[in-house]
């Protein structure tokens, strides 16, 4: 298993889950994993890093991209 989690992995995961639940509500109010995602996406545009270490991932970030990656 790679150490190390890309941006592009993120942002699939977070995609797929937007897709399958939009944010509802005036307030745009998006899925729980999403949520969960978005944080760490967000970090990673705006420090403009391309991957992050597996390890300094929260465990519930984790959990959220393992519901959402692609089946392979």
């Amino acid at each position: 298993m790679d150490n190390s989690l890309s941006f592009r992995a993120i942002d699939a995961a977070l995609t797929r889950c937007m897709e399958a639940h939009p944010p509802e509500g005036l307030e745009r109010r998006m899925h729980p994993d999403a949520n969960t995602m978005a944080g760490l996406w967000a970090q990673m545009l705006v420090d403009r890093v391309d991957t992050v270490p597996r390890a300094g991932i929260n465990p519930d970030v984790m959990a959220a991209l393992e519901r959402w990656r692609a089946s392979e």
